[in-house]
């Protein structure tokens, strides 16, 4: 039998019937394991979800190397769950790992050999700075609410959805300083998890390295020059209000016919197979500024977006 990659891949899911986490976790889990059938993947449950992944949500346990069900505190939300659980991979992970978001598509082989000097590696979250970034002023906000002060003094914002983590002390300690200051932004009303990530960094001197961007291509903002070269495809973005996305992969009918029927149709396993053409057939690129800041800012056109999402819902 071959061996196992000894590298480490680690998704994190917390779901329940009525969102899509499962069937963004089974997709991303599914285009890794067609590019990299051996690597070593464990996915980290909390106990709640386990629970509900059976019949057609059971599916991703021939694909996963190890599952490990994490026990939470029975007060948290889902979401609270599930960034419980990522802000402290390092205590259930032993070794180096790679840790990717479950609203990823995995395009071709994963082996990592980043530089010794990369302790904990990831991506500028839209490749930005955070001077240019479009969510500039609603990070100073948050931040401020958890009081941090990252985002007041750093012109860096990484993106938690691809992280490196190195075997090592330093490693151990950002994420015990990412964990300690997620909890301390949560009581303040603060449960995202980039708040207290970047915190985190710069508390410790800027330890995060930064890697290219081919690692975590977020193709909503600003990822299109690493498409070619892309190694996950990172399609969904919080800030994205898109009645549809025009990467197929990421789309509602895509995940509800995975729900449905808990496995990929022959249409979906032929879009894996070329993922990073799987746009649709109408698109348009906006790349002049004058667009793209009424795209991010007017509330106008927030407002039109917003009527169109809901009449086609």
């Amino acid at each position: 039998m071959p061996q196992v990659n000894e590298k480490q891949y680690v998704y994190v899911l917390a779901s329940s019937n009525n969102d899509y986490y499962y069937e963004q976790f089974f997709l991303s889990l599914t285009s890794l394991r067609q590019f990299n059938p051996l690597a070593n993947v464990i996915v980290l449950i909390d106990s709640k979800t386990k629970q509900n992944l059976t019949g057609k949500r059971s599916g991703y346990k021939k694909l996963v190397s190890e599952i490990k069900v994490i026990t939470v505190p029975n007060d948290l939300a889902q979401k609270e769950a599930s960034r419980w659980i990522k802000t402290s991979i390092h205590q259930y992970i032993q070794g180096e790992f790679l840790f990717i978001d479950c609203d990823t598509i995995i395009t071709e082989n994963l082996e990592y050999n980043f530089q010794d000097t990369v302790k904990i590696g990831a991506i500028l979250d839209t490749h930005v700075t955070l001077d240019h970034h479009h969510l500039r002023n609603h990070f100073l906000k948050e931040d401020r609410k958890a009081g941090f002060s990252s985002s007041l003094k750093s012109n860096i914002r990484y993106n938690g959805g691809l992280i490196y983590c190195r075997n090592n002390a330093l490693a151990q300690e950002f994420y015990e300083k990412w964990h300690s200051l997620w909890i301390e932004g949560l009581k303040k009303g603060c449960s995202q998890d980039m708040p207290s990530l970047n915190q985190a960094n710069y508390e410790l001197g800027n330890i995060i390295a930064e890697l290219d961007g081919e690692w975590n291509c977020q193709i909503s903002h600003n990822g299109l020059p690493y498409l070619v070269n892309a190694k996950i495809i990172h399609y969904y973005a919080t800030s994205l209000n898109s009645v549809e996305p025009a990467y197929k992969l990421a789309s509602t009918e895509i995940l509800s016919c995975i729900k449905s029927t808990g496995e990929l149709s022959p249409e979906i396993t032929k879009l894996l197979d070329k993922p990073k053409t799987a746009f649709e057939e109408f698109s348009r690129i906006i790349a002049d500024k004058s667009s793209i800041y009424a795209f991010d800012k007017s509330l106008y056109f927030k407002f039109i977006r917003f009527l169109k999402r809901h009449k086609s819902t």
